[in-house]
């Protein structure tokens, strides 16, 4: 099943991390949290998941256009094929010393 998944960020690597990117997930069960495990295991450097929740680098989760706030199940509402989910990444700024 494939998901489209836009990610906005304040982060851009070059050849490694150029959002908006495609995530195919296996099964037909898969839900919101499924997909920011996924953007995890492809991106670690990324905060999308800790602890089962979403990570620290999250501003905003979008599931074709509504907030993941919106829906009773959250980040266990399932997701479907050709679905889009919109995920709003900010990384803190690293300074040097």
């Amino acid at each position: 099943m494939k998901i489209k998944v836009k990610v906005d960020s304040n982060l851009r690597i070059k050849n490694v991390f150029e959002p908006p990117l495609e995530v195919e997930l296996k099964g037909d069960n898969n839900t919101l949290k499924d997909v920011l495990g996924k953007l995890s295991d492809m991106y670690p450097y990324l905060r999308f998941m800790e602890k089962g929740e979403m990570g620290d680098d999250l501003r905003n989760l979008y599931l074709n256009g509504k907030n993941h706030f919106s829906f009773s199940e959250g980040l266990k509402r399932k997701v479907l094929e050709g679905d889009t989910v919109h995920v709003e990444a900010y990384m803190d700024p690293l300074a040097g010393g």
